[in-house]
């Protein structure tokens, strides 16, 4: 008999590396009773498309991230004032460990304030589904894929959509970084994406974390695919004159 495809949540853990796994399994359980420890964002993203993540963040809830960070056993910055903590790995790799919180936005294009929540608010805050996905760690057992969005649907479709009505509207950098993901993973843009690009164009100029995602998409390894996606969503008015047939 054939073993059928792996669990979403197994498939993630095994595309980590084995130093990877012992350092979230070791903060699992230093964490303590009734805590949790979840690896998010795009880690869990790219593992669920066949790769290896090198790039880990991990909210943890129910627990001092900047004390576990710290008790960890490997070299540590923690940051009181935000409470999260910045980890070096034995390869020289640096993870960051926040702790689990949910967002509110006194007015749109301004930065969010943030409060303590559970691992499932710290998903659900995020800028597209397929960014929604963690994968929590127990202890003990087998970790687990938490999906609270319909992120793993989204991911298998190769859609972009973002989580909130809203979402645009409340911070206009996502629809730069929406492109630069479009661009590198060959997403396709929900039509809920579509609809808010007008909302995104009108608060661009009180949104001054866009700008910032302008230059990371110049940056990219091939800017011109995601030059491209943004001036096709209609709004190549965001990139400099001409950017998008130069690219």
């Amino acid at each position: 008999m054939t073993a059928g495809p792996a669990a979403p949540g197994l498939e993630v853990w095994e595309r980590l590396r084995p130093g990877d796994r012992a350092w979230l399994r070791s903060l699992a359980r230093g964490a303590g009773a009734g805590a949790r420890v979840a690896l998010v964002g795009g880690a869990v993203r790219d593992a669920l498309l066949g790769g290896t993540p090198l790039d880990l963040d991990v909210a943890v809830e129910g627990v001092d991230a900047g004390a576990l960070a710290a008790a960890s056993g490997l070299p540590a910055l923690v940051h009181p004032a935000f409470g999260n903590a910045t980890v070096t790995l034995p390869d020289g790799r640096h993870a960051d460990l926040v702790r689990a919180r949910r967002e509110t936005y006194p007015v749109p294009g301004a930065n969010p304030r943030p409060l303590p929540g559970t691992l499932e608010d710290d998903l659900a805050r995020r800028d597209f589904g397929l960014n929604a996905l963690g994968l929590e760690v127990p202890p003990e057992g087998a970790p687990r894929l938490l999906d609270v969005t319909g992120g793993l649907a989204d991911l298998r479709a190769r859609v972009l959509r973002p989580l909130h009505p809203r979402s645009l509207h409340e911070d206009a950098s996502r629809l730069v970084r929406g492109a630069r993901l479009a661009g590198r993973l060959g997403l396709e843009a929900h039509p809920e994406l579509r609809r808010q690009v007008p909302d995104a164009l009108a608060m661009a100029a009180q949104t001054p974390r866009l700008w910032a995602e302008l230059r990371l998409l110049l940056q990219e390894p091939r800017p011109g695919r995601a030059a491209h996606v943004l001036a096709g969503w209609g709004a190549g008015e965001l990139l400099p004159a001409g950017a998008a047939e130069r690219l």
